[in-house]
């Protein structure tokens, strides 16, 4: 089985160099100190012009690339150029696996799960509940108004929701996942009424720009990312406002929603490909080394709820191939790597098993979280310093006040998750 199981390995590795994505070098958005969440949200809001500068030039340098030198540095592309783009073909080469999730564990439907009153978890639940219904609907769609060109009455909220912020419309999306979530555990009716108000509106909004295309911020940031320019990671955002959608579906019953991350898909589906015919699949793959969020991860959900051999090949894209084969490889070599841009695409990894059946992407989730567990992990569990990973044989050196950023710890949790329920016994092998 082992044997089986690195064949499968290193065929893998193959098609990811044919790709032009065994380019270790290219693989990472390591060493740009704009990875970092927290010191990008101060550089936006500083008002010390020399010293963004600075870092903007140091971004610039990691990321920008000649186009024409980086295509000559690949091999010929292993597919004909009338086959390349063929959905069809893109989608049986990868199906090769009928999966199957009969063996998996089941998660109980959080409708069929209450807190007793007297709990400490009831507690908490009461003051999230709170929380929710304190936030009001048309301070959090402003943004998203005003770039659809709708009347924006109110004034915005601050923070990552500021109408300068570059990550404007995230926060409505971890809302949206929040309030399904909550709804579905406690059926309060005020908090039903205000995430129907919250989907309806943005609704309005995609329905004004006419063209699938919904967020906070404009589709000129798309372009940046495209042309691999600095921008704050589009993909992130986008990656939360789809998942709350998704989630106002499977947990609210919301079908609007659903046509509404259908529209969104169908969208972006389309930019990647122009992205893919207009320059090359290795330009696709390098725009990765900017944070894209759990893409790939939200993707595979969505194709087990539509079918739709589009929403796969999408996911297929934002496997980041480069980063799962040094996994497939069982290679230790992630320090460097910004965490939280590649703890999503392993849990993307996980439900791509779940859906394909393929015993390798198991494989990568389970030595990923080994790796993590054993030598890049500090005594609290926590990973990363500074949103990096670092040498595991200096972790006591890295000891800072930027240990172990919650958002990994987040993910991560979800990583060891999976693992437990795609074990056929419950309990990791």
């Amino acid at each position: 089985m082992k044997g089986t199981v690195l064949n499968q390995a290193l065929v893998v590795v193959v098609v990811f160099v044919l790709c032009g994505c065994g380019l270790g070098k290219k693989c990472t958005n390591s060493g740009s100190p704009l990875s970092s969440h927290t010191l990008r949200y101060e550089l936006l809001f500083s008002k010390n012009e020399s010293r963004k500068a600075e870092a903007l030039a140091h971004y610039s340098n990691l990321i920008r690339t000649d186009g024409s030198g980086w295509l000559t540095s690949l091999p010929r592309k292993a597919l004909r150029e009338e086959d390349e783009f063929s959905r069809a073909m893109k989608y049986q080469t990868m199906k090769s696996y009928d999966g199957s999730n009969s063996n998996f564990l089941k998660e109980f439907s959080l409708h069929d799960v209450r807190l007793g009153s007297d709990s400490l978890h009831w507690r908490a639940q009461q003051t999230n509940l709170e929380y929710l219904l304190m936030l009001d609907v048309d301070r959090l769609v402003w943004s998203f108004r005003r770039t659809a060109g709708l009347p924006t009455p109110v004034s915005p909220y601050g923070g990552w929701e500021s109408p300068d912020g570059e990550l404007r419309g995230h926060f409505v999306g971890h809302y949206l996942s929040a309030s399904a979530q909550m709804w579905a555990s406690t059926h309060n009716e005020s908090l039903k009424e205000k995430m129907l108000a919250v989907v309806c509106a943005l609704g309005e909004c995609q329905e004004k720009m006419g063209t699938g295309y919904l967020s906070a911020f404009p589709s000129e940031l798309f372009d940046r990312f495209e042309a691999l320019e600095e921008v704050w990671a589009p993909y992130y955002t986008i990656h939360k406002i789809l998942a709350g959608l998704l989630d106002q579906y499977t947990l609210g019953g919301n079908a609007q929603a659903l046509k509404m991350v259908t529209w969104m898909v169908e969208y972006f589906y389309n930019r990647v490909q122009n992205v893919i015919s207009s320059y090359s699949i290795e330009r696709h793959w390098l725009s990765l080394n900017e944070e894209t969020g759990g893409m790939n991860d939200f993707l595979y959900n969505l194709y087990r709820i539509t079918g739709d051999q589009k929403h796969f090949v999408l996911a297929h894209l934002f496997d980041k191939p480069c980063f799962l084969g040094l996994l497939a490889l069982q290679a230790d070599d992630i320090s460097g790597f910004h965490a939280n841009t590649h703890i999503p695409i392993v849990v993307g990894a996980q439900m791509r098993y779940e859906i394909t059946g393929d015993p390798l992407y198991k494989t990568i989730g389970a030595f990923f979280i080994d790796t993590v567990n054993s030598s890049h992990s500090y005594a609290t569990g926590g990973t990363s310093v500074d949103e990096f990973w670092s040498d595991p044989k200096r972790m006591a050196t890295t000891l800072k006040t930027e240990n172990a950023e919650s958002c990994t710890t987040y993910n991560m949790l979800k990583v060891g998750y999976l693992r437990v329920l795609q074990d056929e016994a419950g309990v990791p092998s």
